[in-house]
């Protein structure tokens, strides 16, 4: 409630009501996706593509929390809710093991260890833990050879690159882009090559106005255009650190400190202790793999057409995006492709 709601509202974009209908609406989006193959059975096809969206929450035993709290946690996020004991270190240490493992489980395998040692502590009274995991083959098998990349540090490699034929073409001041498409088109990894470099690309996007930016950008490759063929590097990339800094940074430092989360319990004062992330993307010649987790740790005070080319040999961004709602799912900067997970 009050500055701690008003912060967080203007980070994320947008009031509760509105974050809380749309991330309700994206989780049955992805729950669909691949349901039409699905029910095809065609044997010779790729398989279905399968997308997922979830929340969990832990709670410690005995710890009040209001009815409403519980009530909306089901109503707009889907959560389970579970106890767990965080005062004394053993089970405090099981409840962490049981954290990961369920984010573990939910992201295909890929996202493990979202809780490192010692992130929870006596403290703690709360974990909430979102957890986002895409697969899906492309419409097309790529070609697989080798080729350079100039790395964002300026150093010239080869590496395992992938060829096909993209889907879409967009161009403006800041970028040129397209797509690939996966079996069934209900996802798609738009592949964005900058005019000048990251900053200059995400400043763009961060000014651009409704309808503009990276919007255009992904409905800009459903409108027709020229044939393209693609080159982009193999990717097996992973990246994790706490966003704790990045969003006191914008904004948001209510939360952490002097915060007011009366509307989830009036039995104690509440505070981010931190918020940690996870990703992990991985792109070959007969798919995408994507997945990625964040924890909020919440504690007592004392979280034959004209052809264009695309060839990626040097720093690129690529979303993975729902393609129906254009929502962006999983959104990275490819600096060095050997920098594997």
């Amino acid at each position: 409630a009050g500055g701690t709601r008003t912060q967080m509202e203007e980070v994320l974009g947008a009031p509760m009501d509105e974050l809380a209908a749309a991330a309700n609406t994206l989780a049955q989006l992805l729950a669909q996706v691949g349901d039409a193959e699905r029910e095809e059975a065609d044997e010779e096809a790729p398989e279905p593509a399968r997308a997922s969206l979830v929340n969990g929450t832990w709670i410690q035993e005995g710890f009040e929390v209001e009815e409403s709290f519980l009530e909306d946690l089901a109503t707009w996020f889907g959560s389970g809710v579970f106890e767990a004991d965080f005062i004394e270190d053993q089970p405090r240490e099981k409840a962490r093991e049981r954290i990961n493992d369920w984010a573990e489980e939910r992201t295909g395998g890929l996202i493990e260890e979202l809780l490192a040692e010692d992130m929870l502590t006596a403290t703690t009274r709360l974990v909430l833990v979102n957890a986002l995991h895409l697969k899906a083959a492309w419409s097309d098998t790529l070609s697989t050879s080798t080729g350079p990349f100039t790395t964002a540090a300026g150093e010239e490699l080869e590496v395992d690159m992938l060829s096909g034929d993209g889907t879409g073409w967009y161009e403006d001041a800041l970028c040129r882009a397209t797509s690939l498409t996966t079996y069934g088109g209900d996802l798609r990894l738009a592949l964005v090559q900058p005019v000048d470099d990251l900053d200059a690309l995400l400043d763009g996007w961060a000014s651009a106005g409704s309808g503009e930016g990276l919007a255009a950008l992904l409905a800009g490759l459903d409108e027709p255009g020229p044939a393209v063929r693609l080159t982009v590097p193999a990717l097996d990339v992973g990246w994790d650190d706490s966003l704790k800094d990045v969003l006191e940074g914008m904004g948001m430092t209510a939360p952490f400190s002097g915060a007011d989360f009366s509307g989830v319990t009036k039995a104690a004062d509440l505070e981010i202790q931190d918020v940690v992330q996870k990703a992990v993307l991985t792109i070959d010649e007969e798919g995408m793999e994507a997945a990625a987790a964040t924890a909020v740790v919440v504690g007592e005070s004392s979280a034959p057409l004209e052809e264009e080319e695309l060839v990626l040999d040097a720093p690129f961004a690529l979303v993975a995006y729902h393609h129906s709602s254009r929502a962006p799912l999983v959104v990275g900067w490819i600096g060095d492709p050997t920098q594997t997970r």
